[in-house]
């Protein structure tokens, strides 16, 4: 008798250095939580939602890439402008189907990580109520 089940897949795995500085990133902002959703979905990784308030700022996962390594995505809220901007440039900013006020960009070697930094940032001060983006502007630069 033959067994029916489908064979296993493995999950792709988030790339950890990348992992840690995302959420080195976003930790660093007043009052952000983690929302980590452990759906076993064999085309993903776990996705790390950055939350302030329980609304998602940005998104950490990975997905499976043609060539078998992870392809790693970073979902943003921008301002309509900012975005408009960072679509016409293209890679490594594209549109996401989370909402018409994000967008995602793909975490590569080359990606410039005070540009994540700011985006990131922004991110967080479109869904942050303005006592704690006041804080922000408080906190003394890098």
């Amino acid at each position: 008798m033959t067994s029916r089940h489908p064979p296993e897949v493995e999950q792709v795995e988030l790339p950890a250095d990348i992992f840690e500085r995302v959420s080195t990133m976003c930790l660093a902002l007043p009052e952000v939580t983690v929302r980590v959703d452990l759906s076993l979905v064999p085309t993903r990784s776990t996705a790390h939602s950055f939350d302030i308030r329980r609304r998602s700022f940005c998104m950490l996962v990975a997905w499976a890439g043609p060539t078998g390594r992870p392809v790693t995505v970073l979902t943003l809220r921008a301002d309509p402008d900012e975005r408009e901007v960072l679509l016409a440039i293209g890679h490594p900013f594209s549109t996401s189907d989370a909402g018409h006020d994000r967008i995602e960009v793909r975490v590569t070697d080359d990606t410039d990580w005070e540009e994540i930094r700011e985006l990131i940032t922004e991110s967080y001060r479109r869904l942050a109520p303005k006592k704690l983006t006041a804080r922000l502007d408080e906190q003394p630069g890098p």
